[in-house]
Formats: C-alpha cells, structure tokens, sequence
C-alpha cells in the first residue's frame, strides 16, 4: 500500500477516556506517516445501526485504498467474530454484527474472517478494537501476509431489508435510522425507484399521515409540514420542515411505513 496509508476510524467510544488515543498509538507505532481521520466517535454507545448508516454516508468519499477500522460492538469478546471486508476501492475491519450492511449492499466485495487466536499480539477480551482491529488494519497497509489470520468467509450479518411488496407499486418500508436532525431514513433507494413501471403519483401512510409527492427541497412545503426527500444518502426521508418528524410522529427506528407510488 502507500507509504502514508490513510486510515478512518468510526466508533462509539468518546473521546474522553483515551479509547481513541489508543487505537490510533497502535496504528501510528507501525506507520508512523499514517494519516488518520475521524469520522465519529459520538455514535449513541452500542448503536450498530446508527453506526453503519453513518459509515454508508461517508466512504464513498474517502480516497482509494482507505482502511476503515469500524468498533461499535455490543458484542465484544470472544463470541463475536471479526472481518476484513475488502471492496474496489477500499478495506473495513471490524466486527460481524451488521455494521458493514450498506457496503454490502452498495458494493461488490470479499470476506474474509479474523482469526484471532493466529494474530502474534497481546489481546485483550475487552478491547479488540486496540488489539484486534487496528492491529490488522496496521497489517493490511504494510502489505503483510495475511493468510495465516485472514481465512475466507461467505457468511456475514447485515439488517438491511429489502423493500417488502404488498401489491404491485405498492410497499411496506421499515424506518432504518433517524438523524440528528429527526429526519425520518427508509429502506427505499433511488435505485429500486428507477427498477419500477408505471410510477404514477407518489403517497406515504404513517400513523394516520398522508405525505403526498417526493420533493427536492425542504422548502417546498411551508414551516411545520412533513415531506418526502430523496437524502444525500440516496435513500427515501420523511422529514418535517424545520422541524423533527420522529418528534411530531413519535417514530423510532424499525417502525414500518406503507409507501404507494
């Protein structure tokens, strides 16, 4: 890899205890050119959910050959396996408990599993984010061999559902994360839009609502009201005009929607 090789890491450890400090000693001990960027270390402690959506909205912009080391993890410990997942462009260490479900889903890639007991490093039970993942991310960008600790894998966790058909143009979505915002993100792409015939006119049903059309802007609907926006992300949003619609729908993650196009 590069002699600088970049590295971004995305946990829900804080910054106040030293956690990421540690990781990124490990990291910069082995390269010591190594550029390393923060993308969150705020996600809501445990929230592998929030944490690959997040993940989903900032990789695509990272330049090639990226490695991603990814540590949201209520599962921490022996009984949890970890992954490299390795894309076109880019390379993702971390545990197999979902966090990866949007890069599989947007990008053609290769698993492989970590076998922890091969690594020729101390390793603590309680913190394979220090021992574990960033010591293999330091591994990849030297060009190490990994065969001894990387076996092949087909297997892996992902949340992410498909949208479920009711009827012909006709969908139940499942609300798959909620923004800092209280913008309302769906299981609907752009992508599954365009895979349809016949789209006629666009209507959302959530608890007793009815948002009519889908929309560019938030300004297009005055103060207060609830919209349909295709986000940043390319997934279908329910928000509310300068305002928050999990608040005023009272919807948390996993509820389900009815959406008509």
């Amino acid at each position: 890899m590069n002699k600088s090789p970049i590295f971004a890491l995305l946990t829900d450890f804080g910054t106040e205890d030293g956690y990421v400090g540690a990781m990124k000693g490990r990291i910069q001990s082995a390269h010591p050119s190594a550029k390393i960027i923060d993308i969150s270390h705020s996600i809501q402690a445990f929230d592998v959910r929030q944490a690959a959506f997040c993940l989903s909205n900032s990789y695509p912009f990272f330049p090639e050959k990226t490695i991603f080391v990814v540590v949201v993890d209520p599962g921490v410990g022996p009984a949890r396996n970890g992954i490299v997942v390795k894309t076109s462009q880019h390379y993702f260490v971390g545990p197999d408990n979902g966090v990866f479900s949007y890069v599989y889903r947007r990008e053609g890639h290769q698993l492989t599993e970590i076998q922890v007991d091969s690594l020729e490093t101390h390793i603590s039970p309680a913190f394979r984010g220090r021992d574990v993942f960033s010591y293999v991310a330091a591994m990849l960008a030297a060009g190490a061999d990994t065969s001894q600790y990387l076996s092949p894998t087909k297997s892996s966790v992902s949340f992410l559902k498909s949208p479920a058909e009711i009827n012909e143009n006709e969908f139940l979505l499942e609300v798959i994360h909620i923004d800092h915002f209280g913008n309302l993100i769906l299981n609907f792409h752009k992508n599954d839009l365009m895979n349809l015939k016949n789209v006629t006119d666009e209507s959302l049903d959530i608890k007793g609502v009815k948002i009519r059309d889908i929309n560019i802007t938030f300004g297009e609907v005055p103060e207060g009201e609830h919209l349909l926006v295709w986000g940043t992300s390319g997934f279908l949003q329910i928000v509310r005009n300068m305002g928050s619609a999990a608040k005023t729908l009272a919807v948390q993650t996993g509820e389900q929607v009815q959406l008509t196009l």
